[in-house]
């Protein structure tokens, strides 16, 4: 007698797979339950690879803010007439992905008076 796989197994172990795709796909809202949806104060990524993809574009936030900041310092520090904040963040010259949050789009807020540089997407006001 041979021993083989059947067409039932097969069928069994592929919707297993489906199930699991769904599963991870859907992430913590596969089954319609109250209090769903995104974890995040700003509702971006529902799924688990949604959410995996928001979390990258924070850390590209924190790193944008923190190579403004530097810039800032360095225009700052070698400013002719004594230390004037730039006007502008354009006067860094870094480009124009470095001028808005590459998450929700929004501008930064630069306050050219103290040269201080925010976040003003929700969930970013703390970087």
């Amino acid at each position: 007698m041979r021993r083989a796989n059947s067409l039932v197994g097969l069928l069994v172990v592929v919707a297993t797979l489906a199930l699991l795709m769904v599963a991870f796909m859907r992430g913590n809202n596969m089954f319609g339950a109250a209090g769903t949806g995104s974890p995040r104060a700003d509702g971006k990524g529902t799924t688990i690879p949604g959410l995996a993809m928001a979390r990258s574009h924070d850390i590209e936030c924190r790193s944008n803010l923190s190579q403004m900041r530097m810039k800032v310092g360095m225009v700052h520090d070698e400013d002719p007439d004594g230390g004037k904040w730039p006007a502008t963040l354009q006067e860094t010259n870094l480009g124009s992905d470095f001028y808005k949050c590459p998450l929700g789009g929004e501008p930064y807020k630069y306050d050219p008076g103290t040269g201080e540089l925010k976040c003003v997407h929700p969930g970013h006001e703390k970087y």
